[in-house]
């Protein structure tokens, strides 16, 4: 299969990164997370509403942009490449084609649109197939390292067949994170909600989660690709012993194997993205694997740029250090590439219960 971007797509990537770097240059970025006490993740999210990036992937029919799972991946991809705090983002894109999904969005209509607008902010407590950790005891749903779920954030809570809608948290607290570009929360949620969306199909939310992987996947390699820029440009300047260090074979086969490693993650991004978005039998094996590779090639490529980059890309000044931290959050973020891989193996049926006598959750890999 060959796989190209239409014009419109072009035009969209182009758009993005020209507003990421008039509007947020990562010495912006750095003032917004960096230079204050606490991280202030809003200008991001007011210039994401502005543009109209709040309804990217949701149909136009919902209030929303149009486009689908390839859209959101260029969107990621190139906020990523900036480093911008994009969280509140993420989890009100996610919110809204949770909700789309349900068999009374008809009902949800005005709130579906003032999300796809901007006007409103929403977060998920538990997207499906782990996307977060949730405890239901007493009846009030607790989730733990809920993304994007900050002030202002209305909550829906799954509970299995349905989504509940909360308003406000009963109890809110934010994790502080060593990205500090990232926005996670523990969640408690009490009282009844204000509203119950029974989902249309029961995998509804794992294919939200699949969403979610690609997301998370094509942040990673506009994190990874800008690492590899940077260091490009680094070796070429930096001169050693006379000559620039770029010059230099084991750092030109290093930079090659970053290229390597993020040019194979692209591929299996715009596939998964594809896949999901076409709604394809193999759509969720897909993001899982887009999803695991980017998790290893980001995290690879992170810890060669501050190889390649020496004593300088360890200091705070360098701005180094927002990409790498994104890469390295990004390879945990709705789990890492461990347990994506364990996904990989159940969908394929490549494991299978040890014994009779095991426990049931026990299982063995099969080698292919």
């Amino acid at each position: 299969m060959y796989l190209e971007f239409t014009d419109e797509q072009q035009f969209l990537r182009e758009s993005i990164r020209g507003t990421v770097e008039r509007e947020a240059p990562l010495a912006q970025v750095r003032e917004w997370v960096l230079d204050r006490d606490e991280p202030d993740h809003d200008p991001a999210l007011q210039i994401a509403v502005r543009q109209g990036w709040t309804g990217i992937g949701i149909d136009e029919r919902h209030g929303g942009q149009g486009g689908d799972v390839p859209e959101l991946a260029i969107l990621a991809e190139e906020l990523g490449r900036g480093a911008v705090p994009a969280d509140a983002l993420y989890a009100t894109l996610l919110a809204t084609g949770a909700l789309t999904r349900s068999t009374a969005a008809g009902d949800a209509a005005p709130l579906i649109e003032a999300l796809a607008a901007g006007e409103q902010r929403a977060a998920i407590l538990h997207g499906g197939d782990g996307t977060a950790d949730v405890e239901l005891a007493d009846s009030e749903p607790t989730a733990r390292l809920v993304l994007g779920a900050g002030d202002g954030a209305q909550l829906l809570a799954y509970t299995g067949a349905s989504l509940a809608l909360y308003e406000r948290p009963a109890e809110l607290r934010p994790r502080r994170h060593v990205d500090r570009t990232r926005l996670l929360a523990d969640v408690t949620v009490t009282g009844e909600p204000t509203a119950i969306y029974e989902l249309d199909a029961p995998d509804a939310m794992t294919d939200i989660a699949a969403r979610a992987a690609v997301i998370v996947a094509a942040d990673a390699l506009g994190a990874a690709q800008r690492m590899l820029d940077l260091t490009v440009e680094y070796v070429a300047d930096r001169v050693q012993f006379g000559v620039a260090v770029g010059s230099f074979q084991a750092v030109k086969h290093a930079a090659a194997e970053m290229l390597v490693a993020i040019e194979g993650t692209r591929a299996a991004v715009y596939y998964a993205a594809w896949a999901v978005g076409a709604g394809e039998p193999s759509a969720h094996t897909d993001a899982w694997v887009a999803k695991a590779r980017a998790a290893r090639s980001a995290s690879f490529v992170a810890d060669r740029a501050l190889f390649l980059h020496g004593a300088v890309g360890y200091t705070w000044e360098h701005d180094l250090q927002l990409l790498f931290k994104r890469a390295k959050s990004d390879a945990e973020l709705f789990g890492g590439a461990r347990l994506y891989d364990g996904r990989i193996a159940d969908s394929l049926k490549l494991t299978q219960p040890l014994s009779t006598s095991t426990p049931s959750d026990a299982r063995v890999t099969v080698s292919a």
